[in-house]
């Protein structure tokens, strides 16, 4: 049975999404009406003996840390109102976790639910590389379409580990380059991003923090990034979309 939460109504937005998220990852999942569900299951996923090279730029775009310390891992989502497909249809996902060192990815499709409720969502993970998860650090992203689109819009995952702060964490392959963010958010903002290059973490290599005030409650937030590479500074920008409720 899952425990329910219930949070004060004189409580901080940014604080209830935390808190949420908190009582979910402290409390596993036995069993749930599941609103999200895996599209073809069983799970894909991939633990290879050595690091793959990726192109993507994006590893993870999340409001917990990247675990590795043993605990075991919980794949969940904060599903935005405006991705909740109206009328008969579903809505494709696509959840994509990443290991550091660049051996573990999975990559898999699941249906959101009409009338699914928009908030706190767990997700299938139904791994059988749990015992590698518990050990190595992971990244997540949660994108809008299906895992053959082009990502626009991402939501915030939750992962194995504690809920950190009050930012949402996006982890960047940015080559061990210096890399920074600025939001279009409520006020301005803009921060250099925290390298996290390591011999053996070849995916991603920048952490850029962003706190939850500077992001929009009422539809998405672009967030603008620059990653200096070989003296030339490129651009890129994607769109974050919290729930409004």
């Amino acid at each position: 049975m899952m425990v329910s939460c219930h949070l004060g109504g004189g409580k901080l937005r940014k604080f209830r999404v935390l808190a949420v998220a908190t009582c979910l990852l402290w409390h596993p999942l036995a069993s749930v009406a599941q609103d999200v569900v895996l599209a073809e299951p069983p799970l894909r996923e991939e633990l290879l003996p050595r690091s793959k090279v990726s192109t993507e730029i994006v590893m993870g775009v999340m409001l917990t840390g990247t675990g590795g310390d043993g605990k075991l891992p919980a794949l969940a989502m904060t599903l935005p109102d405006r991705w909740v497909p109206k009328g008969d249809s579903e809505t494709s996902i696509c959840a994509r976790v990443t290991s550091k060192n660049g051996r573990y990815t999975a990559t898999n499709t699941y249906r959101i639910r009409p009338a699914a409720k928009a908030g706190t969502q767990p997700l299938d993970f139904n791994s059988k590389k749990l015992d590698f998860l518990r050990e190595n650090e992971a990244a997540v992203r949660i994108t809008l379409g299906d895992c053959q689109t082009r990502p626009k819009q991402f939501a915030p995952a939750l992962w194995t580990g504690d809920v950190s702060g009050g930012s949402l964490h996006v982890f960047l392959n940015a080559g061990g380059q210096q890399a920074a963010v600025a939001a279009d958010g409520p006020g301005d903002f803009s921060a250099y991003c925290a390298d996290e290059s390591e011999d053996t973490g070849l995916k991603y290599t920048a952490r850029c923090d962003i706190p939850l005030e500077k992001l929009n409650p009422h539809g998405p937030t672009t967030l603008f990034f620059t990653v200096n590479r070989n003296r030339t500074a490129e651009h890129f920008q994607i769109d974050v979309v919290l729930p409004e409720n």
